[in-house]
């Protein structure tokens, strides 16, 4: 078969798996929770991907399908909202963040400022403050602020390789005006999550492990990033443990590796992740780590597809890993590509609320909990 012809036969067996997959109906009785807690659709869009909150207390949400960044207002707390384009025309945007007033939006090869309108939720005169490193293989871009600086996260450009591009399977640190860049973190395979832990101070990050080495390794990894450095991708996986293809320095450089903070069942794919600061929740809460299972495909029977919540002690170090929210994979499922939805990111409104992007169902849930 011609190559042309071949990608074509794969683009359309793409099309068809994701038709079959939102053909699965939303049901939210399926969702499960602790008891107290309740979720409900918040809004809809094609494919939402990370969330922010506005310094106005609004919803904003990164759309890959429609290349948008939209906004979801809810003036009268209905708990249900309608979308708002807020920037359109870009390319595989992902990240966003707030700083100085100003939006900042990661997309595949750019990092781009807009001015910032509350009133009218517009985000306009976008310039670009940094070039990112254009690869499809990992094609999402995460930012993050944090004393003043700003953190990129891009993935690797293969499933296991020596990266000719040091910005590769990397966090890399800017200016706020992105100058300055350095490479902050590296051998992070593929950091889509970004968040700063309240006990620590320190950024916390997501880790998605590599791909054919079987059902159950590697394990998919919580890091703190701490004050940066060498996390072991492709040498190593998991706890300093040598990867079998021998590259990257192997086993002596394994040695000088920062281990993971958390490791997860392999292929779980964690993305987005947030800690609990609020005072809804019950106290008990408070301070713990809250993580979005996006769900494997290189696994005979999968697995992820959930929210879990990592116990944090009082010095902000993990203590015990159990479900939040599980129902997207119907249980005793075994066929790829029956599922109902895949969680990706989560943010915790001012009221103490939790909302989770799901880029499958094409939905954006909130949590909340009642006496």
């Amino acid at each position: 078969m011609h190559r042309s012809m071949q990608k074509c036969s794969a683009i359309v067996v793409l099309m068809l798996l994701t038709a079959c997959t939102r053909a699965e109906k939303l049901e939210l009785e399926r969702l499960k929770l602790p008891a107290g807690f309740h979720i409900s659709v918040f809004a809809h869009s094609s494919e939402p991907r990370m969330l922010t909150f506005s310094p106005g207390g609004v919803l904003l949400a990164s759309d890959i399908t429609e290349n948008k960044i939209l906004a979801f207002p809810d003036p009268r707390h209905t708990g249900h909202a309608d979308a708002l384009v807020v920037a359109e025309g870009l390319r595989r945007p992902h990240g966003l963040a707030f700083h100085n007033g100003k939006l900042y939006v990661a997309e595949l090869h750019e990092v781009q400022r807009f001015d910032w309108d509350e009133a009218s939720l517009k985000a306009t005169n976008g310039k670009v403050v940094t070039k990112l490193p254009d690869a499809t293989f990992h094609a999402t871009r995460t930012i993050l602020f944090h004393k003043g600086k700003m953190y990129v996260s891009a993935g690797s450009s293969c499933n296991v390789c020596v990266e000719k591009d040091p910005r590769q399977a990397a966090v890399m640190r800017f200016n706020d005006d992105g100058t300055g860049q350095e490479i902050f973190a590296r051998g992070v395979r593929n950091t889509v999550g970004m968040t700063v832990s309240p006990k620590t101070d320190t950024i916390w990050g997501t880790d998605n492990g590599r791909d054919m080495l079987g059902d159950d390794i590697p394990p998919d990894k919580i890091n703190n990033l701490g004050s940066g450095g060498d996390f072991g991708w492709p040498a190593c996986y998991g706890n300093r443990i040598p990867d079998p293809a021998g590259l990257g320095g192997g086993a002596e450089r394994c040695k000088n590796t920062i281990p993971p903070k958390v490791e997860i069942q392999a292929h779980s794919a964690p993305l987005g992740l947030a800690f609990y600061e609020g005072n809804m929740f019950p106290a008990e809460y408070r301070g713990d780590l809250f993580v979005a299972l996006h769900g494997s495909w290189n696994r005979s029977v999968p697995t992820g597809y959930k929210i879990i919540r990592v116990r944090m002690d009082d010095k902000g170090e993990p203590r015990g890993v159990e479900d939040f929210i599980t129902g997207w994979l119907k249980p005793g499922e075994t066929k790829r590509g029956v599922r109902m939805g895949r969680p990706v990111g989560i943010v915790f409104a001012a009221d103490g609320s939790m909302y989770i992007s799901d880029d499958e169902g094409g939905v954006i849930y909130r949590v909340a909990w009642q006496k």
